[in-house]
């Protein structure tokens, strides 16, 4: 490959990484604003849970004991919240699907610059090894806005 040509598919990786990283600050706003519910006992039984299917509300209709035993009700709200966070995981997947087809269209920095490591190698080889506990961190610090 000559200079011309990998300067161009460098320039063409560079762009697909820096259109990642954007998308996945807009994604990852998306992903902390969603919600699931499930229901069951015939829909007198409710919960709602966040994007990581952590539970943030549960509610019980008046007239579940109508219809229900009390005895029941735990289980009821097991299944509500286990319906809830199948939901919600399946949104988050959803959501995070374009990501991941980009990132698979994504060339091996390997295989524009003969010789270059992957970068993807270096990250797991970094994390591999022992944290010493003086030594800096090179990385920074990510948190979420949440």
């Amino acid at each position: 490959m000559d200079n011309d040509a990998a300067r161009h598919e460098l320039i063409d990786a560079l762009a697909l990484v820096q259109e990642q990283f954007a998308d996945l600050a807009l994604v990852e706003e998306e992903r902390a604003a969603l919600s699931s519910s499930g229901t069951s006992a015939d829909g007198t039984v409710t919960v709602t849970v966040d994007c990581d299917g952590v539970v943030i509300d549960t509610s019980v209709s008046e007239n579940y004991l109508d219809d229900h035993d009390l005895a029941d009700l735990g289980q009821h709200i097991t299944d509500a919240a286990q319906d809830a966070a199948r939901d919600v995981e399946k949104k988050v997947t959803e959501l995070l699907a374009p990501l991941a087809e980009r990132r698979e269209q994504m060339p091996s920095l390997s295989d524009i610059v003969e010789g270059a490591p992957d970068i993807a190698d270096l990250l797991s080889t970094r994390a591999a090894l022992p944290r010493v506990e003086d030594e800096p961190d090179d990385y920074p610090t990510v948190r979420s806005a949440r």
